[in-house]
């Protein structure tokens, strides 16, 4: 398996206030564009989902974007670094993004290292499996080689050099929130943090 699963690791209590914040006061943008490729504006890309930045930084010493309700979102991966991997992790970006039905993500990647993961937060609280939205990992032509179901508060924890995509909701009127952290790691060291925290 290439992706790494980690449930129950936030109580309904935190992910519930995790969404409320995210439904009442995180404004999401259509320019939220994966891959993007055009120059200056950076608006065409491989595809659209709304979204917001909510943090990123560039180098150790510059922040360019810090939201003013980003809080929460520390909260919630310092919980990832003090229980998972009981290390700390260099963290650059944090994204949520969101989907409506029709509204499918298309194959990319997150980043272009071996050291390059990415750890996404499924935050609905609310969630039936016959409303789709699963993630997959993709073969370099397109073929779903791994695929994860949307599950509230779970962790996925996978290389960002590996193709993949998430998903819409198959039904009208829910929404599908996801949260991911950019970090860099040491892949030799990503499954032993995931087994060492699977045995407490």
């Amino acid at each position: 398996m290439i992706a790494q699963i980690v449930d129950d690791l936030y109580d309904m209590s935190f992910l519930t206030e995790w969404e409320d914040l995210l439904l009442d006061h995180i404004p999401v943008y259509s320019t939220n564009v994966a891959n993007p490729k055009s120059f200056p504006n950076r608006r065409i890309g491989s595809h659209r989902l709304l979204g917001v930045d909510i943090f990123s930084r560039n180098g150790l010493n510059r922040v360019d974007v810090l939201h003013p309700k980003a809080s929460k979102f520390f909260d919630a991966f310092e919980i990832l670094e003090n229980q998972v991997f009981r290390d700390s992790i260099y963290l650059h970006r944090i994204d949520v993004n969101l989907q409506f039905q029709y509204q499918e993500g298309t194959q990319h990647m997150d980043g272009v290292s071996h050291t390059d993961y990415t750890i996404m937060v499924m935050n609905n609280t609310k969630w039936k499996s016959e409303w789709g939205g699963q993630f997959q990992m993709l073969s370099s032509d397109g073929n779903v080689i791994e695929e994860h179901e949307y599950i509230p508060g779970r962790v996925i924890i996978f290389p960002g050099d590996v193709s993949h995509r998430g998903l819409a909701p198959i039904v009208p009127y829910v929404y599908r929130y996801t949260t991911a952290y950019r970090v860099v790691m040491d892949p030799d060291k990503v499954l032993s943090y995931v087994r060492t925290y699977a045995k407490y």
